[in-house]
């Protein structure tokens, strides 16, 4: 029996209750299946309210029950027990209620020897975007029988979230081949990802390449402050590296290009078909690479991938020139010429030793400073001579 104002009184209480059997795993996706847990279907009783035990025959063990979504946003009756039936009713949420998740249709479930299943239950959202909002399953006997009032069930909070911010939501960490809109602060089709989409950032890989290169030329085309900027780049620089290709950028109507990684780091250049590692790049022919990086980023279309360096170098062998090579020699050969100077000589022989004695034929330690000596000499004749200015010219 019922008192006027809704409360069930104590003295006539029902004895029996429906019961939800399962704890709802959340958080709920709208469209998505409600689930228990241990990822299976929840499950309700009809148990005797004492005793706690399955009521398996006598009326109700096959009663038609209705299952609600209840608002709980706001609810300081979690740990209440007994609720009114006015408290029930006015936190169903209904059907016309697009602003919330519903049911879209009614939703029934039929007891068999007093439990009852619910599969496929699922949560709806309208066109517009729904914010998360905290609910409660809620059960109640769709129909009286005998006379018997039957308790209604309630589940515990859970929280519900439109199934879209997840298929259009950032991820963390972000990929290299994630859409753009993955990162902070860019909604899909909004304002800014049709900016990046417009300039051909269309990946987080190309944001990454772009920010690598000009930096202030992506702030300015994304369109934010500096808090925001400071926020999706962050963001973005979470992003996984898994991508271990080089990339060449070498048109054909070009002597020089460019290679290097996903995310547009400089690791060297090419110079009429040879590789040459940034290592050995001077710090005019890095600027000069890195100014092929923008020619590169707006050509994708002609840029070519190699699984590693080692592959690169299979097409684009390294070159050392001849001159190079007698650069080399001559600095180590300048070292000779230090090391044999007279100077040099009395500290390493010591003041009073006695002198190397020159062999007939030129041999011996002496013999072969004096060679090297002269070699140095010629050299410096040769650098006078305009060598300077081979030896200086730009492999880009």
């Amino acid at each position: 029996m019922l008192s006027t104002n809704g409360v069930r009184n104590s003295s006539n209480e029902t004895s029996l209750q429906l019961k939800i059997l399962d704890k709802v795993a959340g958080p709920v996706l709208t469209g998505k299946s409600i689930m228990g847990n241990e990822g299976t279907p929840i499950r309700v009783a009809l148990v005797d309210k004492t005793t706690g035990e399955v009521i398996k025959s006598g009326p109700g063990c096959s009663a038609k029950v209705e299952i609600l979504v209840l608002d709980s946003s706001g609810d300081n009756n979690e740990h209440r027990d007994n609720w009114s039936i006015e408290d029930f009713n006015n936190k169903i949420i209904r059907e016309g209620d697009k602003t919330k998740p519903h049911f879209a249709r009614s939703n029934y479930v039929y007891l068999e020897e007093g439990v009852a299943v619910l599969r496929d239950v699922k949560l709806g959202h309208d066109s517009s975007w729904m914010k998360s909002c905290e609910c409660r399953l809620g059960l109640r006997i769709a129909e009286s029988f005998r006379g018997v009032k039957v308790e209604e069930a309630r589940s515990s909070s859970f929280m519900v979230l439109d199934s879209r911010s997840k298929l259009y939501g950032n991820h963390y960490p972000p990929s290299l081949s994630d859409e753009v809109w993955r990162l902070e602060n860019i909604g899909k089709d909004g304002t800014r990802c049709n900016q990046l989409y417009n300039n051909k950032i269309l990946k987080v890989k190309d944001f990454l390449f772009l920010h690598s290169i000009n930096p202030q030329r992506l702030q300015e085309i994304l369109g934010v402050g500096d808090k925001t900027w400071k926020s999706t780049v962050d963001h973005a620089r979470t992003c996984i590296l898994d991508d271990g290709s080089i990339y060449v950028y070498y048109p054909s109507e070009f002597k020089t290009g460019v290679a290097f990684d996903a995310v547009g780091g400089l690791k060297g250049a090419i110079h009429d078909s040879h590789y040459v590692p940034i290592t050995d790049l001077s710090t005019d022919e890095k600027d000069c690479a890195r100014s092929l990086l923008l020619v590169a980023f707006e050509n994708g279309k002609d840029i070519i991938s190699f699984p590693d360096e080692t592959s690169l170098q299979h097409q684009y062998p390294s070159k050392y020139s001849d001159l190079d090579c007698l650069s080399d020699f001559f600095r180590g050969i300048e070292h000779f010429e230090t090391l044999f100077s007279p100077e040099s000589n009395n500290i390493l022989c010591g003041a009073h030793s006695e002198p190397h004695r020159q062999s007939k034929g030129g041999g011996g330690l002496d013999g072969v400073a004096a060679i090297v000596i002269r070699m140095v000499r010629a050299r410096k004749r040769f650098m006078a001579l305009g060598g300077m200015h081979l030896q200086k010219r730009q492999r880009i």
